[in-house]
């Protein structure tokens, strides 16, 4: 199945079937190893660092979080309503609101509040690094 298509399927569960979305939740937040249907925070922040840090400084910053997004098909940029949009992202992600997410200061800090559930983790893996087993 192709990522755009992984993605509308995120969406719609998220968006018209919220009782199958939370059960899918439960599910995943049981799993300890990082699998393709619900991959765990380490493995979100590995592949964050490998494929979208472009400078190497073990932060996302807003300008590359930007050009991820910018990246996508069109469709693509519309389901990630599903994590929402770059606002959204840094207000939830970035901790010290310095403008970049730190791969350990704020992630760790924002654990309750950034890439919490199932459903977010694997559509921003869908969206950015589908292929990343790191």
């Amino acid at each position: 199945m192709s990522r755009v298509l992984h993605m509308l399927l995120f969406a719609f569960i998220a968006s018209f079937a919220p009782s199958i979305a939370r059960a899918a939740e439960e599910t995943c937040e049981n799993k300890i190893e990082d699998s393709p249907n619900c991959p765990n925070r380490d493995h979100i922040i590995r592949c964050t660092a490998a494929y979208m840090d472009k400078n190497k400084n073990d932060m996302l910053e807003l300008s590359e979080l930007q050009e991820g997004i910018d990246a996508l098909p069109w469709i693509a940029r519309g389901v990630l309503s599903i994590i929402g949009g770059v606002d959204s992202i840094m207000d939830k992600c970035d901790a010290d609101k310095d403008g970049a997410i730190s791969m350990h200061g704020d992630m760790q800090a924002t654990a309750e509040t950034c890439l919490k559930s199932c459903i977010k983790k694997r559509a921003f893996k869908a969206a950015f690094f589908p292929d990343c087993e790191l």
